[in-house]
């Protein structure tokens, strides 16, 4: 059975068109129904399935992973008040850990499913390129894989220009060393988010990412 309906994608496409705060009043109920518990109740499942598949997540919930609609303008020009999707990071310690987890995004549009190592500290990026830089063969491979390449498509983030002197050499045979973020997002049609199956997507994606997820994690908490 189907976790959403197409309401969830109406009530988008309508705060797109209209992001203010009387309209949100008015369609206040549809947001609770059709977008905040539905959307509630299938990451809790989907924080179940994660479990199965790894033990770190066994003890995340729900509210620690799901980011508000609601958007901090304080320091930004565009003041719409509102979010125009639906989105969670699923990960150990929760949305902002900086533990690779799951990222899942619904809009009006698309389905976004990636992951991986998005706020990554200074002291550990330094160990995580180490890590890389100790055998950069290995982590090209990762990227390689055919799994993670279907599932996952490429490493993103954004890159320093340079790095300190040690890392040079290994930056030539694994470029991704310069990165300051190590994620990957797939990008699927809207209805995706309608499918019987869509937790069997989700568990598809979680285990394409699984070694570079691991590979990330242990540099990370050697850092």
């Amino acid at each position: 059975m189907a976790h959403f309906t197409s309401a969830f994608h109406q009530f988008f496409a309508g705060l797109e068109a209209h992001n203010d705060r009387d309209w949100y009043a008015e369609h206040k109920r549809d947001y609770e129904v059709h977008v905040r518990d539905a959307f509630k109740a299938f990451i809790t499942e989907a924080i179940s399935a994660l479990a199965q598949e790894d033990p770190a997540f066994a003890d995340v919930e729900a509210k620690h992973c799901i980011f508000r609609i609601h958007r901090d303008t304080r320091f930004s020009k565009d003041k719409t008040p509102y979010k125009t999707h639906a989105s969670a990071n699923i990960a150990p310690g929760g949305k902002k850990s900086g533990d690779p987890g799951i990222y899942f995004h619904a809009d009006a549009h698309l389905l976004r499913i990636g992951g991986g190592a998005y706020w990554v500290e200074k002291d550990d990026l330094y160990v995580l390129r180490e890590q890389i830089a100790s055998n950069p063969a290995a982590f090209n491979a990762l990227l390689q894989q055919p799994a993670f390449l279907k599932h996952c498509g490429q490493l993103l983030g954004e890159r320093n220009v340079r790095v300190p002197k040690e890392f040079q050499h290994a930056a030539e045979q694994c470029p991704h060393i310069l990165n300051k973020q190590f994620y990957y997002m797939a990008e699927l049609p809207a209805d995706t988010l309608l499918r019987d199956d869509l937790m069997d997507v989700v568990l598809e994606h979680f285990r394409a990412a699984a070694p570079l997820r691991a590979y990330l994690r242990k540099g990370l908490q050697a850092g």
